[in-house]
């Protein structure tokens, strides 16, 4: 009865220790990490495709040209997607010494066309106002979507003058322009 005794008397004192003594460890994992924003178009060759339509003086005018640019690949995480500006730098026209002009004997008229799934693409079209578009944020552009660029434009050969002399529609001298494709994320 002794071991009873001194058992109910430590049971006791053990159920008399206060709850605020008694402790309960936790421990909190707090994980993050962060993934930056990749939003741009993208071709293998780098950031500067050069197009040459050639001399155009030996093809007639009504004759296109048409001159295939490789690709762009669109690749973008934001989760809103991005907006796609497509810009001439002479409004869709190549012009004498890249000068801006509105006179047509110093200018030749050329058209893109832009392939592609998701929206990407448009027929050919002259930029004569920035082909603007917005594209919203999908598992598509998260993986990259890639689209043929085309150019074409007509020969500025001219009827043959009097006594057959060849001619141009336009004055000689070299033609350019500049088209970008500028992305930002939404």
């Amino acid at each position: 009865m002794k071991k009873f005794l001194i058992v109910a008397a430590a049971v006791a004192a053990l159920s008399a220790v206060p709850a605020s003594a008694q402790s309960s460890n936790t421990l909190t994992y707090d994980l993050n990490a962060q993934v930056a924003s990749v939003c741009g178009v993208f071709n293998f060759t780098g950031t500067n495709v050069t197009v040459n339509f050639g001399a155009l003086a030996a093809t007639p005018a009504a004759t296109l040209v048409a001159q295939a640019a490789g690709s762009a690949t669109y690749r973008c995480n934001a989760v809103a997607g991005f907006t796609r500006t497509i810009s001439s730098l002479n409004n869709g026209f190549l012009t004498l010494d890249r000068v801006a002009t509105t006179d047509a004997t110093r200018r030749i008229p050329f058209s893109m066309f832009h392939g592609g799934g998701n929206g990407l693409n448009f027929a050919f079209q002259q930029l004569i106002a920035p082909v603007v578009g917005s594209f919203g944020g999908s598992t598509a552009f998260l993986a990259g979507q890639t689209g043929g660029v085309n150019f074409q434009t007509n020969g500025v050969q001219a009827a043959a003058g009097g006594n057959g002399a060849p001619g141009t529609t336009v004055f000689a001298g070299n033609y350019q322009d500049v088209v970008t494709i500028s992305v930002t994320a939404n």
